[in-house]
This record gives structure tokens, sequence and C-alpha cells, in this order.
């Protein structure tokens, strides 16, 4: 079964999606942790000098991404598997978008 996101609303969980569980199902509940930039590192979505200056300075503190052989292999390999499965299953997919729209 698939996670959705709820309301907690006058006491009650309210879906924001339709869900198709049965009656009585158990679930595990609780708040997203909003995300809070640290003090610290200021706004790095402002669009003044200084936080412009700041997240410059964060972009380029990044460390480039480096794969060993096997990992460069696997992720090829991911992708071949990847694309031969959305080829595969590209005229069932169209079909069932033409009949979203009939």
């Amino acid at each position: 079964m698939k996670t959705i996101h709820a309301i907690w609303k006058d006491g009650h969980i309210v879906p924001t999606q339709p869900v198709d569980w049965p009656d009585g199902i158990e679930l595990s509940v609780g708040p997203f942790e909003e995300f809070q930039v640290a003090e610290s590192e200021g706004d790095l979505h402002g669009d003044d000098s200084e936080s412009i200056a700041r997240w410059l300075a964060w972009f380029d503190s990044l460390e480039p991404l480096v794969f060993t052989l096997e990992e460069e292999a696997a992720w090829q390999a991911a992708r071949r598997e990847n694309r031969e499965w959305e080829k595969s299953h590209f005229v069932e997919r169209a079909e069932q978008l033409k009949g979203l729209f009939e």
C-alpha cells in the first residue's frame, strides 16, 4: 500500500487524496519536520548580494561525484535496463493515457 499525505483538521486525520485501505488498518502517523536553514548558513535563497555570495561559496565547496569503474558500470547497466523497460511498456502506457482523454 502506498504512503499518502494527510492534514490534521478538527481532531481528525483528513487524507489529501483518495485511499483504498480496508477499515481497521493500522497506521503510523506523525507530523512532517519542517525544513529549516541553519542560522550559520543564512539565507541561501535570497536575491541580495550577500545571499548570492553565500550560495556561490556553498556551491564552490561541493565535492565532485566520482564513481569507481564498478559503480559506473552498474549505473550504466541500470540506465540501459530502465530504458529497455520504458520502451517495452510504451504502447501499454500510451493506451492508458489515451483512455484518460476519451
